[in-house]
């Protein structure tokens, strides 16, 4: 983890924490978006090959997740999974509210 102006991000590169965070980032998509009136509270920005961006998504510690193609937030499958991930990592201080 580093710090930038108050910002905290964590890089993940590894094929199997990958694959870890990106099960944790399952939305449910029986729902239809919804709308929040904040920013969000975390990003996930997804590179590709040689640093190029494929997406942000945009993580409300409400539980929605949200992706400019969904047109709002869509409800995480696992949100307590997710936080313990973005705790253990120190992305997320437990107290904060």
């Amino acid at each position: 983890m580093r710090s930038q102006g108050g910002e905290r991000s964590v890089l993940v590169g590894g094929f199997d924490e990958i694959a870890e965070l990106a099960g944790l980032l399952e939305v449910d998509l029986e729902n239809d978006p919804f709308d929040c009136m904040c920013l969000g509270d975390i990003q996930f920005t997804v590179r590709g090959e040689l640093g190029a961006v494929l997406g942000v998504l945009t993580y409300h510690v409400s539980g929605g997740l949200n992706w400019p193609r969904w047109h709002g937030q869509l409800p995480l499958v696992r949100p307590g999974e997710l936080t313990d991930w973005l705790l253990s990592r120190s992305v997320v201080d437990p107290c904060e509210p």
